[in-house]
């Protein structure tokens, strides 16, 4: 379908400013000013794989976010959709995907032994697919990279590029962030750049493997994105 619909009073606006705004960028001082004043506390407590803290916002935010679609999927107006509700279901596997993998479908939790002859296959040694080969690690991240750069950036700044998609295909409207979710988008990226400029030793060791901050920015950028598309997805089921 591609009748015209309208966000306007439905999407994030600056009273909500608290989230969408607040917490990329107290999340980001959080972690800067931790390893600045503490770095052996961030090193033994926010970095550890299992029970860091940022480990297990890799896990709480991207489920958050498949919950979110699973709200929604079921919507008359998602299901009058099939482009949308395809959509919705993608995203939904996709959280559920990153939530899964990055506890090894649940091993980092019931610490149960990876079996010998998939041991042989994962580079870690554990029950999960991303460290098994280039196509379920590297191809989702970089994915999720584009998304990030033009779903996150590009679309909700440039009213240009975003009227070239919504007039060729108008049923993608919905789909297009508000400006809302550009905070969290500049959050991953920076984050991402330090990553690299470290890595390319072209600054100084400004925070212990980066990599792990910037993938928590990743997925709070999955969480925001579903929960602002509910929020349209719900408005036009009610409207409608």
């Amino acid at each position: 379908m591609s009748e015209a619909v309208s966000f306007e009073g439905v999407d994030p606006d600056a009273s909500e400013a608290w989230w969408w705004l607040g917490l990329p960028i107290a999340a980001a001082v959080a972690i800067m000013m931790t390893y600045l004043i503490a770095p052996d506390f961030y090193r033994e407590r926010v970095l550890p794989e299992a029970y860091g803290y940022l480990e297990i916002s890799h896990i709480i935010l991207p489920f958050i976010g498949f919950l979110v679609c699973l709200s929604v999927i079921s919507k008359p107006y998602v299901k009058a959709r099939p482009f949308l509700m395809f959509s919705v279901a993608v995203f939904a596997l996709a959280c559920l995907y990153i939530a899964g993998e990055e506890c090894s479908w649940g091993q980092w939790i019931f610490y149960w032994s990876t079996p010998d002859f998939w041991a042989q296959l994962n580079a870690q040694q554990e029950t999960n697919l991303h460290n098994t080969s280039y196509y379920f690690f590297q191809l989702p991240q970089t994915l999720l990279q584009f998304a990030i750069v033009i779903g996150g950036l590009l679309l909700p700044l440039s009213a240009t590029l975003r009227n070239a998609v919504t007039n060729t295909m108008p049923s993608w409207a919905i789909l297009i962030p508000p400006l809302a979710i550009v905070p969290v988008s500049i959050m991953a990226v920076l984050f991402k750049i330090l990553d690299r400029v470290q890595k390319r030793d072209f600054v100084e060791d400004w925070l212990a493997r980066p990599a792990e901050a910037t993938e928590t920015f990743f997925y709070m950028f999955m969480m925001f994105y579903t929960i602002m598309l509910a929020r349209r997805i719900r408005a036009q089921d009610h409207a409608s």
